[in-house]
């Protein structure tokens, strides 16, 4: 099934507006689709995929008591940091978590996907999860109800590995801490089910490290934070520029990439993975849109405007005295304690491949 389960009715209104396009622009949309479809892989999926074996190692090892301490994977990091998509990429790649036919007529989704509702509290979260497996489900629904439906359905669909994104609004329906502990609870729980245990991956903003104040979730469970690229990454963003631009999008790149180009497009982006990605897709848009194969430092230079609203005096792409200029897309605010450190980076891992396109575990009905 694909990741994002489209309805008849948005496929109809999609299908009318794209017939009223001309040709070169549903091209270059189409094209747009499948770069943006490929998995830019960094040091930080190395970083990820340790983990996740060990939650396998885990799962595989549950009735021999084994392992206890590798039963939930907690990633954290700021908007745009590229957390959903790092995990989206290991668990489509997993060929263990493909889905597959049951003899009880149930399809079978080892991998269910889950965005946490907002506002969010555990009913929502069981509705969520409910719904996500195609099983219909009364507003008024009571949670001492919702949630063993959802223990119910999760093993009925063969569910073995739980992944909630946007898992911290979770954490800020909270009002207390006695509220906070039995959302730890739940967690833990869900974890160590007898009959059908589950394996959790989180992803979120600040707060969600705050689960992690509890002892048992503490060692049962693996933080990763994804903190900023930084100008030690410079060497692997001139990497993920000419990886996108020549394998990816099958272009060609001029020669800008020299000197300072990769800190400026790190300062631009504000340290931000997500918004460095995006900006490179966008620069391969706007070239396609001049109906060109090269990709310029101009055509940077009109998606950083473009993002930002930044006039050619304000463009750090371009600009002799660019390290003065605020990043526009530098995140407006950060917690107290500042970002953490970055997983080391070992040159080794930096050389990444095109995306394998799989079966992509579904999520019955997921987004």
């Amino acid at each position: 099934m694909p990741k994002t389960a489209i309805s008849p009715e948005l496929a109809e209104a999609l299908s009318r507006l794209r017939a009223s396009m001309p040709p070169e622009e549903t091209d270059i949309a189409d094209r747009m689709e499948a770069i943006s479809a490929q998995h830019v892989k960094t040091f930080r999926d190395t970083a990820f995929g340790s983990r996740f074996r060990k939650l396998k190692r885990s799962l595989v090892a549950h009735f021999t008591g084994d392992n206890k301490q590798h039963r939930m994977i907690i990633v954290t990091g700021e908007s745009h940091s590229g957390k959903s998509d790092l995990i989206e990429c290991c668990l489509d790649n997993d060929p263990g978590l493909a889905a597959y036919p049951t003899n009880d007529g149930y399809p079978a989704v080892p991998v269910l996907r889950m965005d946490a509702p907002s506002p969010c509290n555990m009913v929502n979260v069981a509705i969520e999860g409910l719904e996500a497996l195609g099983y219909p489900v009364k507003g008024n629904i009571k949670e001492k109800e919702a949630w063993p439906l959802f223990r119910a359905q999760l093993k009925r669909h063969r569910v073995l590995i739980l992944f909630i994104d946007e898992a911290q609004h979770a954490v800020n329906s909270t009002s207390s801490r006695a509220d906070l502990q039995r959302l730890r609870d739940i967690f833990k729980h869900v974890t160590q089910m007898k009959d059908w245990p589950v394996r959790l991956i989180l992803a979120g903003v600040h707060p969600l490290e705050k689960l992690r104040e509890d002892k048992q979730i503490r060692t049962r469970s693996m933080p990763m934070h994804l903190g900023d690229i930084t100008a030690a990454h410079a060497s692997h963003v001139r990497h993920w520029v000419v990886k996108i631009v020549k394998e990816h999008a099958e272009m060609r790149l001029d020669d800008f990439m020299a000197g300072d180009f990769p800190l400026r497009l790190i300062h631009g982006a504000g340290g931000c993975f997500g918004s460095i990605i995006q900006l490179i897709r966008m620069a391969i848009e706007d070239a396609l849109v001049g109906g060109k194969d090269v990709v310029s430092l101009s055509n940077f230079a009109n998606a950083y405007a473009t993002m930002t609203g930044c006039s050619k005096k304000e463009n750090i792409l371009t600009v002799p005295r660019w390290r003065s200029i605020e990043g526009a897309l530098a995140r407006l605010a950060r917690d107290a304690d500042g970002p953490e450190e970055e997983e080391k980076v070992e040159e080794s891992e930096m050389p990444a491949s095109p995306r394998t396109k799989v079966m992509k575990a579904h999520r019955g009905g997921e987004r």
